[in-house]
């Protein structure tokens, strides 16, 4: 047991480093200007909201919707959850929790507006009977 704890105690260390670069690399590719490709809410297609931009610098996302609405916050990245959770902390107080995959010209998420009764998604699709919107954006 003795032997065990330090190695235990370097592992967890070195995985919290792991995710902490991964994160920072996520943020790194995250940023710049993504428009929406594709669409998916209760398991159809949502293409009200295709072409709408979201922007990144830094830890700071804009987003202008293909309505034209605008939103502004911050965001929030943990790479050590599986999937990966992406939070968008909104500067009039709405959050949206997130699943995300991003690549460098590829960037698909599935969001929910928080709330106590509405758990983050885990998957990348949806159905009638579950919230959130899957959106895959494009450079």
């Amino acid at each position: 047991m003795q032997k065990t704890l330090p190695a235990l105690i370097i592992s967890l260390l070195l995985n919290v480093g792991f995710s902490s670069a991964q994160g920072e690399d996520d943020i790194q590719t995250l940023q710049g200007e993504w428009t929406v490709a594709a669409a998916e809410q209760r398991g159809r297609p949502f293409d009200v909201i295709v072409g709408g931009v979201l922007t990144i610098t830094d830890d700071r996302f804009e987003l202008l919707t293909a309505a034209g609405n605008a939103f502004e916050g911050q965001i929030r990245i943990d790479a050590s959850m599986s999937p990966r959770h992406l939070d968008f902390l909104h500067d009039d107080g709405l959050l949206w929790e997130a699943i995300y995959v991003a690549q460098p010209d590829f960037f698909r998420l599935n969001y929910v507006e928080a709330d106590a009764d509405t758990p983050r998604p885990t998957l990348f699709v949806t159905t009638a009977d579950t919230p959130g919107t899957v959106i895959v954006m494009q450079r």
